[in-house]
């Protein structure tokens, strides 16, 4: 019982830590532009007709804030390896080069699966539903109200960079040393779709964040997961900002793309056991499922347990 709480105190704190700085951060910006528009006549017209690119600016704050936080945290706990350690084991260079695909291959498979997962789970979403009993519309309309290249640097990328670096670089990370490959990347993505605080951002989330750890393992780099993240997150913003995704809204759109995204991970999957099959696994790295780890990232307790 000590040992499990341990594990789980120890996957979940680099998350509360940023979400209470990211929260707080946030509180503090929102109560002083209070206090200046309630000073301030000028200031409070100023806020108030740029309201969504304010919203935009506390948005901006909040994750870097808290990524500078987490980072400090991070790059000072002796208890793993630290963020620059992660980031080298499985940084571009440590593509492995005599994988039957060759790496341009492997980035343009992520690229297609970034582009038509995103398409297909926004339009299946729509149609079902469920946008009707989330608060989502609110925070998509807020999102199209930002100038055009606010939006492009903010949703392309620092919010991917500074989630990938929370979810999938530490959260995943510290997982895959305490838990099976498969636990790791369900849980991580369930915290990565709850973190979002809405039906329909959890849900996406959530399934993304499944693709974004299966795309870590295949080219074993979070950098694989940046690129996802940043596609998928340009993709829904421009082609909603241009009105293309209500005219994309039918249910044989829907099948295409998400079919178009199953054929990709089934290359994924294929690539992996067939480079394992036929190339042995690389030096350094044993297979978990048909994918890689690095085993220094896993515990010598989780062994014995």
């Amino acid at each position: 019982m000590g040992r499990s709480f341990r594990k789980v105190i120890y996957v979940l704190m680099p998350f509360l830590v940023y979400y209470v700085v990211h929260g707080a951060t946030r509180f503090l910006m929102m109560f002083i532009l209070q206090y200046i528009s309630s000073h301030s006549a000028g200031a409070y017209s100023v806020i108030r007709d740029n309201d969504a690119v304010f919203s935009g600016i506390i948005s901006l704050l909040d994750m870097l804030i808290g990524a500078a936080v987490l980072l400090v945290l991070m790059r000072h706990d002796i208890e793993e390896l630290s963020v620059w350690d992660y980031v080298n084991l499985n940084g571009l260079s440590f593509y492995r080069k005599d994988r039957l695909h060759p790496a341009w291959f492997g980035w343009a498979v992520i690229i297609v699966q970034a582009v038509s997962m995103a398409l297909g789970l926004n339009i299946l979403i729509g149609l079902s539903g469920i946008m009707k009993l989330s608060s989502y519309g609110e925070n998509a309309g807020a999102q199209y109200s930002i100038p055009l290249w606010f939006g492009i640097f903010l949703y392309g990328l620092v919010s991917p960079l500074v989630e990938e670096l929370l979810f999938r670089t530490i959260v995943y990370g510290r997982m895959k040393r305490r838990f099976s490959l498969i636990i790791s990347i369900v849980v991580s993505s369930m915290f990565f779709g709850l973190y979002h605080g809405n039906l329909v951002q959890g849900i996406y989330g959530f399934i993304m964040g499944i693709i974004m750890c299966m795309a870590c393992e295949y080219l074993h780099t979070v950098a694989a997961a940046f690129l996802m993240h940043s596609v998928a997150n340009l993709t829904i913003y421009l082609l909603g900002m241009r009105g293309v995704l209500i005219n994309l809204s039918s249910v044989s759109y829907c099948l295409i793309f998400i079919g178009i995204a199953l054929i990709t991970i089934g290359i994924e999957v294929a690539g992996a056991r067939g480079s394992l099959k036929k190339l042995g696994p690389i030096e350094g790295i044993e297979k978990v499922g048909v994918f890689y780890v690095d085993p220094t990232l896993i515990e010598d307790d989780e062994i014995d347990a």
